[in-house]
Formats: C-alpha cells, structure tokens, sequence
C-alpha cells in the first residue's frame, strides 16, 4: 500500500513538472522571438528554453525589461527589424536593382487602349491622339530598358537606349494590327453572344475583351525578345478580369471570351481562328517533364492545341502538349480531354439528372 501511495505521489510530481514546463514555455516564446527581432539571428527554441532554472529566467526578464526601458515602452525598432529583412530578402533572392513598374504597367494598358480606341478612351490628359502615342512610346521604351537591362533608361548605355526606344517603336508600328485584330473579336463576341446589344456593350463591359486586348499587346512583345513586363501586363489584367492568357501562347484572331472568370490559357497553348471560350476554360499542362538529373524542362510544349472554329464550354479542361482538339469541334461543359480530338467532335460529360417534382393532390 505505501508503494503506491509512492507511485502516486511520483505520478503527482511528473504531472507537476510537465505543468511547469508549460507555463515556462509561454514568456520564453516571447523571449524568442523578442531575441529575434533584436539580434537578427534566427533563435532555436529547444527543450532546454523550457527547464531553464529560475535564476536563468529572470536574467533573460531583466534583460528584455531593461531593453524596453532603454527603447521606450511603445518605441518600434524598425531599424532592426528592416535590417534583418534586407539580409534575408538578398540571401533568398538574386534581386533586381531596377525593374518594370506596377503604375507604368497600368499606364502602359490604357494608353495602348485609348490608341487604338481613341473615339471610346480619348487620353484627355495627354493632349492630341498623336501625343498620347508618342507618350506610349515613351512609357515603353523606359520599361522595355527597366525590364531588358534591370537598369532605367537615363543611366543605360546608348546601345542600351537604343535598343529600348527601337523596340517601343516596333511595338507602336504593330498598333494599326493590333486593331484590326480588336475590331475581330468585338465582332466576334458580338455575333456569338445574343446577350450583347451592340460593339458599345463589347467594348466598354466585356472583360474578355479587356483580357484579350492586354493579350495581344503583351504578345507582340514576347515576339519583340523583350523579358518579364509582359508577363506583368497579362497578370494585370488577370486581376482585374479573372481571365489568365499567358503572354506566350500563341491565340488566334476572332477570338470570343464569354464571362471570363477562371479561364487558363498555358504558356505553349497554340489556339485557332474563331474559338469560342466560356468561363472556367483551362488549356493546361497534363504532366511536366524532366531530363535526366530530374530538373524540369521548360523548353517544351506542354499545353494543347486547339484548332479552328472550336467552342470549348465552361468549365471544360484540355491538357497535354500533344492534345489536339479538331476544327469545328465541340468541347462540353465539365468534360475532362487528355487525348486528341478528330475534327467535327462533340465531347460530353455524360451523367444522370433525375428531378422529382411532387404530385398534385
């Protein structure tokens, strides 16, 4: 009998000693990260934090008292703490002294939207039709140059400069193109959808439009070798629509977005004239491939092929480099398509309704 009222007692004490170390364990969570952000080094909290003897403990209260005192009690030590972030955003990370800018990336999309749509955009600040074109080409070639050589354009090299402006200048010889192809899918959309009333509804609310458009710009600079600001100028309007058309793939002309939310659109999709594409649409990748030492080969096509005058409902999902979809072929709603398919196709999720309706007494 009193062996185990010992046991008990044992068992009592473990108890006790476990508490213990729970309640110690809360202000050395504290004092970890406090020693964090203070020193910049990473603090390891180890068993050894919790047993810590009470002397050891209080020592580690005063110092962090007496450094709140010698701070003030409310006072941010956001030297310390940008310091430490500085360090580790260069250890992770090769950084950028210069690259494209977010507000120019912007500026960029609705001046080449009032361009080629002057009579709906009219860039009243910029002055005359001309001057908004020339302010184009000048936005451009500074992030052309910010992108191209991580540098801005007034501290590049004249080659550099060069390079940058004959670019922009590319680009804004390609506008009059850029139109016709805009003029295509508003009538496009306009003659598929019946909901649309007229080019001004196309034009002014379709955010397929909108995708499409950022789409087309962003492409001919892929084709002009110029890195990164097209990539940043889809994710734009991506944002803002819903709609995810990689500036690399290759998309054809009349062209319907309808709706637009969730539509993925991969880097090596090659997608025909007069496609029709709903909400929810994804041309993806089905598997991604590896050389031998298991690093991901980027150099490959990976996303389908879609040929012309396909409609390819919402929701429904195409993947694979080698997947090609025939002209003239349907793509249901929900359906789910790895392999090819032959020209005048209709590929359909096949499942059960069954509605019950309740009888009339």
């Amino acid at each position: 009998m009193l062996g185990c009222l010992d046991h008990t007692a044992k068992m009592d004490a473990d108890k006790w000693a476990i508490k213990r170390a729970i309640i110690l364990l809360i202000p050395s969570l504290q004092l970890c990260l406090h020693e964090f952000f203070r020193t910049q080094q990473p603090c390891i909290l180890t068993f050894n934090h919790v047993v810590m003897t009470s002397h050891a403990m209080g020592n580690l209260r005063n110092r962090y008292c007496t450094n709140k005192q010698e701070r003030g009690e409310n006072e941010l030590d956001s030297q310390q703490i940008a310091a430490h972030l500085m360090q580790n955003s260069c250890r992770m990370f090769k950084g950028r002294t210069c690259h494209p800018e977010p507000e120019a990336i912007r500026k960029i999309v609705l001046l080449e939207r009032s361009a080629l749509l002057p009579n709906y955009f009219a860039a009243q600040a910029e002055g005359t039709h001309a001057e908004a074109i020339d302010h184009l080409h000048q936005v451009l070639s500074e992030q052309i140059h910010r992108a191209t050589y991580q540098t801005c354009l007034k501290t590049g090299t004249d080659e550099s400069r060069g390079v940058a402006r004959e670019k922009a200048t590319a680009f804004v010889e390609r506008l009059p193109l850029l139109q016709d192809m805009l003029y295509e899918d508003v009538m496009e959309t306009l003659q598929g959808d019946p909901a649309a009333t007229g080019p001004d509804e196309v034009i002014l609310t379709y955010p397929g439009i909108f995708a499409l458009g950022v789409y087309r710009a962003a492409h001919v600079l892929v084709e002009l070798d110029v890195p990164l600001l097209p990539r940043m100028m889809t994710e734009y309007a991506h944002r803002l629509t819903g709609v995810d058309l990689h500036p690399g793939a290759t998309i054809g002309r009349s062209i319907m977005i309808d709706h637009g939310t969730g539509i993925v659109v991969g880097e090596t999709a090659v997608v025909g004239n007069h496609v029709k594409i709903y909400q929810g649409v994804t041309l993806g990748a089905l598997y991604f491939p590896k050389d031998e030492q298991g690093m991901m080969l980027r150099e490959v096509k990976r996303h389908p092929t879609v040929e012309d005058y396909v409609i390819l409902y919402s929701n429904s999902t195409v993947l694979g480099g080698e997947t090609l979809i025939g002209h003239h072929s349907v793509i249901g709603s929900n359906t789910w398509v790895t392999r090819s398919v032959p020209p005048y196709s209709k590929v359909t999720y096949e499942t059960e309704s069954v509605v019950r309706t309740k009888e009339a007494h």
